[in-house]
Parts: structure tokens; C-alpha cells; sequence
């Protein structure tokens, strides 16, 4: 029995790369959670700067994932940015206001 058609199109794989970022994502998100915060303390504006970086790449992603369906590539960024989104909001938490 032949499986229904778009069956490939219909599994999507995490990337390696992709996993890596996010796993480390969770491990400071996890620190953080905890109490625990890095040694040094930054400015205001640069916790800012960092948050519109969070919000530019869940914008990529966003556009990204969009036009996954017909671009795996596209998937690859989609999940690029949603993990490297999730890592830098989880430095921001680990990060101490100076």
C-alpha cells in the first residue's frame, strides 16, 4: 500500500545544528530559572539592544516558516532563528542590569 501523496513533504526534521542552539537555549534558561545570573552586569541599553534581536529573529523565523512547504531550506532558517531567538532571550535572563 503506497502511503497518501505529500506524505515526505509532511515530515519535517529537526536539524542538528538546530539542536545544539536550542539545548543550550534550555540549559541557561533552566540556570536561570534557578537563580543563578553571570558575574558582570551590563547596561540598560544593551539588554535593549538584545531584546529587538529576539524579536528580529522570531520575525525571520515567522517569515521563514511561511514558505517552509516548499523550501526545506527555508525550514532550516525557520528553525535557525526560533532557536537562536530562544538562546538570546535565555542569555538576557542570565544577564545582570549594571
Amino acid at each position: 500500500m503506497r502511503p497518501p501523496p505529500g506524505y515526505r513533504k509532511g515530515a519535517r526534521p529537526i536539524y542538528p545544528g538546530t539542536l545544539r542552539t536550542v539545548v543550550l537555549g534550555m540549559v541557561a534558561w533552566f540556570l536561570a530559572l534557578l537563580g543563578f545570573r553571570l558575574p558582570f552586569g551590563v547596561p540598560l541599553w544593551l539588554k535593549l539592544v538584545l531584546e529587538v534581536m529576539v524579536v528580529w529573529f522570531i520575525w525571520r523565523g515567522i517569515k521563514a516558516a511561511r514558505r517552509a512547504p516548499r523550501n526545506h531550506l527555508r525550514l532550516f532558517n525557520a528553525q535557525e532563528a526560533f532557536a537562536s531567538a530562544f538562546l538570546v532571550q535565555a542569555i538576557v535572563l542570565l544577564l545582570r542590569t549594571g
